[in-house]
């Protein structure tokens, strides 16, 4: 997802684009969904990498655009570090991030 986020940021910045609905248009889906997508260049660069170089397999558990959704909202850097951290000892301890993250934000 992060790299779908900067191929589209691509296309906005070069003009092939005129905004996110037009990708919306072209990807034949919402609006609402592109803006959740690009929500993920908010994240730090390193955070960012981190999820560009994960391996892809069929058995490892995929840390989603759902799962980094409040990690996307923090402030700054370091806050959106120690959640992203927080975020991979989840995922390594049950396989299911997105629930316990969610879970461990609202009672925080």
């Amino acid at each position: 997802m992060t790299l779908q986020a900067r191929k589209w940021q691509h296309l906005l910045d070069t003009g092939q684009v005129a905004s996110q609905a037009a990708i919306a248009r072209l990807e034949g889906i919402t609006r609402g969904r592109v803006t959740q997508i690009m929500s993920l260049l908010l994240l730090a660069p390193e955070i960012q990498q981190h999820i560009l170089n994960m391996p892809r397999t069929a058995n490892r558990p995929v840390i989603t655009e759902r799962a980094l959704r409040h990690i996307t909202q923090l402030e700054n850097y370091q806050a959106q570090k120690q959640g992203f951290e927080n975020l991979l000892k989840l995922e390594k301890s049950s396989g299911h991030p997105s629930q316990l993250l969610n879970d461990s934000l609202e009672n925080d």
